[in-house]
Order: structure tokens, then C-alpha cells, then sequence
């Protein structure tokens, strides 16, 4: 019996596997991360403007 057969296989030597050949899809965020700054600046711009808004209607 030989002991060759016990030995793993390199890399020249495997066949690609069906993951290797097919390529690589373009990884996606999900849309809630996407929108997650765009909302932290809308929430600041609007607490800025109704402290603003707070501030000048109290100086009257």
C-alpha cells in the first residue's frame, strides 16, 4: 500500500471547485445602513433649527 494517497493535494494539483469559477458578486449594504447617516444629519439639522426656533420666539 502505498502512502502516497495520504498526502493532501496542492493547489496545482485540485481541479477548481464550483465556487472558484463563478465569479464574485459585488458585495451590498442593506438600504438601513445606507440611509443611517443621512438621517443622523437630518436629525441634527432639525434639533438645531427648533432650538433656534425656541431661542428667537423666547427673545421676543
Amino acid at each position: 500500500m502505498s502512502m502516497d494517497r495520504n498526502l493532501p493535494a496542492t493547489r496545482s494539483e485540485t481541479a477548481l471547485t464550483e465556487t472558484d469559477a463563478r465569479p464574485s458578486l459585488p458585495r451590498r449594504q442593506p438600504l438601513s445602513v445606507a440611509f443611517l447617516p443621512l438621517a443622523l444629519v437630518a436629525f441634527i439639522i432639525l434639533a438645531f433649527a427648533i432650538a433656534a426656533w425656541t431661542f428667537l420666539s423666547a427673545a421676543t
